[in-house]
């Protein structure tokens, strides 16, 4: 997209937003398939200026753990759509480019907040699931060596 088409897209009240994220996975092939069609959904919410997409790297060789970032700039008319590319895709980063200032009415930001609080809530509980399951597995390991 061109910038003088960008600026027109701003003028009327679009925000232009940079957005970074990352999929990791033990394959590369589909590592790389799940981030493009994350973009895909994403750009499906506003209107496409760019996406820049690196290769599947292998960051972890005893594991075959692959790891892909990507850039994607957009231009999305409301800015509820920024909260919720945030909390379904789990975005690494997030610049708003333009305009410098949005106005959000209370309701808005309350109504995200509380999805954020919620989603803080779920990890929380996995958290604390994860290390209760934990804690049960030492303790039957320890109660099988004592048994030997």
């Amino acid at each position: 997209m061109k910038n003088s088409e960008i600026k027109k897209y701003v003028e009327d009240g679009w925000i232009q937003v940079l957005f970074t994220m990352q999929v990791q996975g033990n394959n590369s092939n589909e590592v790389d398939k799940v981030l493009r069609k994350q973009i895909d959904d994403i750009f499906k919410l506003g209107k496409e200026i760019e996406a820049r997409i690196s290769k599947p790297e292998l960051i972890e060789e005893s594991k075959n753990w692959y790891s892909q970032y990507s850039e994607l700039e957009i231009l999305l008319k409301d800015p509820d759509t920024i909260f919720d590319i945030l909390l379904d895709y789990m975005i690494s980063s997030i610049e708003i480019m333009k305009p410098k200032l949005i106005t959000l009415k209370s309701k808005t930001h309350q109504d995200r907040l509380n999805d954020l609080a919620l989603k803080f809530r779920e990890t929380e509980k996995a958290v604390l699931y994860l290390s209760a399951k934990t804690k049960i597995l030492e303790r039957e390991l320890e109660s099988t060596k004592k048994k030997k």
